[in-house]
């Protein structure tokens, strides 16, 4: 009777680890999940929803009250929210297309546009997000190894 009872206490445990690892790896992955999920969401809860995929840049006019396509493909004119540091030519946001333009010579030489857009997809879409997740599942990590240090303690 003994071998039951110590059977069933491991494979109670073996099922608490197999649980632990697969809860452990959803919140590891739920940015891939939850991120996609928003940008949905803001992308179609427009008065038009925006469609999916372009094939070119949407061509709005200028409206005063706030951003639209046209800031984006003619500079905005409108006053700055942020400081210049951050949001100005001269500032992080400059140095940011300044760079992506470079790049995207480098990666396209004869095709400014085309190397600009890949550059921009490889640093938004893959590089900047493989970070982020690398740095959450850094976070998850340290937290468990802190949590296990604490049920350590005497």
């Amino acid at each position: 009777m003994k071998n039951g009872r110590e059977s069933s206490a491991a494979s109670a445990r073996k099922t608490h680890g197999m649980l632990a690892r697969a809860r452990s790896l959803a919140v590891a992955l739920a940015p891939l999940v939850v991120t996609p999920l928003v940008f949905l969401a803001v992308l179609r809860s427009g008065p038009v929803p925006a469609p999916l995929a372009r094939r070119a840049l949407p061509q709005e006019a200028y409206d005063a009250g706030h951003c639209t396509w046209y800031c984006h493909n003619h500079g905005c004119p409108h006053r700055p929210v942020l400081p210049a540091l951050l949001s100005g030519d001269d500032g992080l946001f400059g140095w940011t297309v300044d760079a992506l333009h470079a790049g995207g010579d480098a990666v396209s030489p004869h095709a400014r546009g085309i190397g600009y857009g890949i550059v921009n997809l490889a640093v938004f879409c893959a590089a900047w997000p493989a970070g982020m997740l690398a740095l959450w599942i850094v976070a998850i990590g340290q937290r468990r190894r802190i949590r296990a240090l604490r049920e350590e303690r005497p």
